[in-house]
């Protein structure tokens, strides 16, 4: 049980049912669920690693609702504000215990270092355990860019629960797919650019979902090198306004032949009026449907359909 007294079971639902809810319009369902972790939950570094609530809640802070994210964003602040303090009293009761005894060389050496890595590290990244070897690949360039993606990768990484050593190999794997897919083998200009894209849409601070995608495995790293910055790795909000975009474009493209015609078959999902004008378009190969492009009379909400 957490401290909170729910279970580790029933955080592992609440987070699938996040998960699930994190896409959709349900605003309410998710901030009745966000409503029972804050009630519910006292959170430890080891509760929200193994039930991986955190990156659940992370996802949600650039929920479309603005009272979700909001409401997200207070739970991952409080979440991480304790479990620094928790860890800052673990580091300090760690250092004098066993006053009595008279420290060997090689302990009293590891208390001395203990408090310089807490103050250091308590507000800024975290220090990277000594096994995460940023120099294992044998070549300066791709050492460099090796760090420059686990440190795109491990922002957020306390208040989600992450392990530093289970990023430190994801960026490793994105980092070799980068090579063979990108560098063919080598160092090259694309190799470069390519991780200099992809730190920048790892780190950007609003688009959560997409590190949080990475650093858990749901895209695996051959794939994400091959995503285009336009669409496939740009955030939900991001993603929205290119296709609105697009329909915009769309609509304003339309051949001087095309005549749009008057009908009450279509019924507007915004004022649920069904006086509308549209036209056809094809927007495909020939051998596929025709689009149509429609348009409420009423309030000039437009949509299309093949």
């Amino acid at each position: 049980m957490s401290g909170g007294g729910l279970s580790l079971d029933e955080l592992k639902d609440l987070q699938k049912q996040l998960s699930k809810l994190s896409s959709g319009g349900n605003a309410e369902a998710v901030l009745a669920i966000l409503q029972q972790l804050k009630a519910g939950l006292h959170p430890t570094e080891d509760i929200i690693r193994q039930s991986k609530i955190g990156v659940a809640v992370g996802k949600l802070r650039s929920h479309a609702d603005k009272s979700v994210a909001d409401q997200a964003k207070a739970l991952v602040k409080d979440w991480k504000s304790i479990v620094d303090k928790q860890r800052k009293t673990k580091d300090a009761a760690s250092t004098t215990k066993s006053p009595s005894a008279a420290p060997s060389p090689s302990a009293a050496g590891a208390s001395n270092r203990t408090p310089a890595s807490v103050d250091g590290s308590a507000k800024a990244s975290p220090v990277p355990p000594a096994k995460i070897d940023f120099d294992t690949l044998g070549d300066k360039v791709r050492n460099a860019c090796l760090k420059l993606l686990y440190q795109s990768l491990e922002i957020d990484r306390e208040a989600q629960g992450l392990d530093p050593s289970s990023l430190f190999q994801v960026a490793v794997s994105i980092e070799r797919a980068i090579l063979e897919n990108q560098g063919k083998g080598s160092v090259t200009q694309e190799y470069r650019s390519k991780v200099r894209s992809l730190s920048l849409n790892l780190k950007d601070k609003n688009n959560p979902q997409l590190r949080a995608r990475v650093a858990n495995g749901e895209i695996a790293p051959d794939r994400l090198v091959t995503m285009t910055n336009e669409q496939d790795l740009a955030s939900d909000k991001r993603r929205q306004e290119i296709e609105e975009l697009q329909m915009q474009n769309l609509f304003k493209a339309k051949g001087a032949a095309a005549q749009e015609a008057e009908t009450d078959a279509f019924q507007c999902g915004r004022c649920k009026q069904r006086k509308t004008r549209y036209y056809q378009m094809q927007t495909r190969s020939a051998d596929e449907p025709m689009t149509t492009f429609v348009t409420c009379v009423h309030c000039n909400h437009k949509w299309k359909f093949c």
